[in-house]
């Protein structure tokens, strides 16, 4: 098994950062994407520096259950473990586009926004569902890493699916069009006089990036080559196995560090987290 401790202290010990295979064609935003996923498979399976793609996708078996789509989340689900939603900005500030898939505290088997092979991977009925969000400027070159706990970023699921449903039942009780509910929002039928023409209605989702949501309790340090900001609660951190905390705990060129964040579901009410950094400087 892995866990997000064993990925950030096998960052840690890499000297040479740059992301292989971003640049693979002239769609730069695709090819970073891809490349940070790769990056993000190694540090979880400890698999930096392997050549042989047949051992790479051995290793990968081991530690995943499921590698999805672009089109449904997860991106990553980890075999017993955590599932991974992999995100790219090319800008701190930038919100994080996640298109017609809400944010998301869990991952649950019964949703409707995950295919069957997702569903049926493993045996599992609820995930925890864990942002990685990497930065890469105008580069190849990987400047933050940032692995945010659902929990602490995202509200409880009926916050988003009840909104989705308000907007569906405005639209539905129009006398004016012709409305059919999707798994999205909608589909708004025959708008032209011909009847040949349908609108499909879609949330755009976009979420506040982390270097901003948590601006008050980390402290993003632009004079280094790199860093990782880590944000679990503390009761999530205490469900890793003591060999993972020993050793993250052990390490001096890793800090954690004891603060509070904002309840989702209720901001007066603050949470304990974990803030894991980590390091490196030019």
């Amino acid at each position: 098994m892995t866990n997000i401790l064993e990925a950030i202290i096998n960052i840690s010990k890499l000297e040479d950062l740059n992301i292989e295979e971003v640049i693979l064609g002239n769609n730069r935003a695709v090819n970073m994407g891809e490349g940070l996923e790769s990056f993000v498979k190694n540090a979880f399976s400890n698999a930096f520096g392997i050549e042989d793609k047949n051992e790479k996708n051995r290793i990968y078996s081991q530690y995943f259950s499921y590698e999805g789509s672009k089109r449904t989340p997860p991106d990553l689900m980890l075999k017993n473990g955590d599932a991974l939603e992999v995100k790219k900005t090319e800008t701190l500030s930038t919100e994080l586009q996640l298109n017609s898939s809400h944010p998301k505290a869990k991952l649950f088997s019964n949703s409707t926004l995950i295919n069957s092979h997702c569903r049926n991977c493993e045996e599992w009925e609820t995930k925890d569902f864990i942002y990685v969000i990497g930065h890469l400027p105008k580069s190849n070159y990987l400047s933050s890493l940032w692995f945010i706990h659902g929990e602490i970023y995202a509200a409880d699921e009926s916050v988003y699916i009840d909104l989705k449903n308000s907007v569906s039942e405005l639209l539905e009780k129009s006398d004016d069009i012709s409305f059919s509910p999707t798994n999205e929002i909608g589909r708004i039928n025959a708008v032209d006089p011909l009847k040949i023409t349908n609108l499909r209605v879609r949330g755009m989702w976009l979420l506040q990036p982390p270097y901003k949501a948590f601006d008050y309790v980390h402290e993003y340090d632009k004079t280094v080559k790199f860093q990782t900001i880590t944000l679990l609660s503390s009761e999530k951190y205490l469900t890793y196995p003591i060999e993972s905390r020993t050793k993250i705990e052990s390490d001096k060129n890793i800090t954690i560090k004891d603060v509070k964040v904002n309840n989702p579901n209720n901001p007066v009410d603050l949470i304990d987290v974990k803030l894991i950094t980590f390091k490196l400087k030019e």
